[in-house]
């Protein structure tokens, strides 16, 4: 490492690419929460924390006939919590526990930790239902 490097580390408190990266993810956070962009496009929330905003491809490229085009357009971008991304692409991480995946809204996503609309009022009509019982 070099002493610029070294310095600015120590600055810091990370290395320089990582605070970079926190920057530009800051500076395209606040940016899409002006152009009201901060919508998830798997359950439709608000992505209202900028730990839990993910950049979406809406085709998935890997694995596609053209990866490449696929990442790189634009018009195949949208911005998701990451959660809902994660358990888009990755069945494995929604809830297994009962013998079936639980998609989105839903109560089970909820607590997992999603808390858009449609989650949220999943569960409170679940619960009401098991208050009535």
């Amino acid at each position: 490492m070099t002493n610029g490097n070294k310095k600015k580390t120590i600055q810091l408190g990370m290395s320089n690419g990582k605070a970079q990266h926190r920057l530009r993810k800051m500076i395209m956070f606040k940016l899409i929460q002006k152009l009201r962009l901060d919508v998830c496009y798997q359950c439709g929330g608000k992505i209202a924390y900028i730990d839990d905003l993910s950049i979406e491809h809406k085709v998935p490229w890997l694995d596609s006939d053209n990866p490449k085009k696929f990442f790189f357009d634009l018009d195949n971008i949208a911005f998701s919590h990451l959660k809902c991304n994660v358990s888009a692409v990755r069945p494995e991480y929604n809830n297994l526990a009962y013998g079936h995946i639980k998609k989105h809204p839903s109560s089970g996503a909820y607590k997992r930790g999603c808390r858009c609309e449609g989650c949220t009022e999943i569960l409170r009509l679940s619960n009401a239902r098991d208050r009535e019982k």
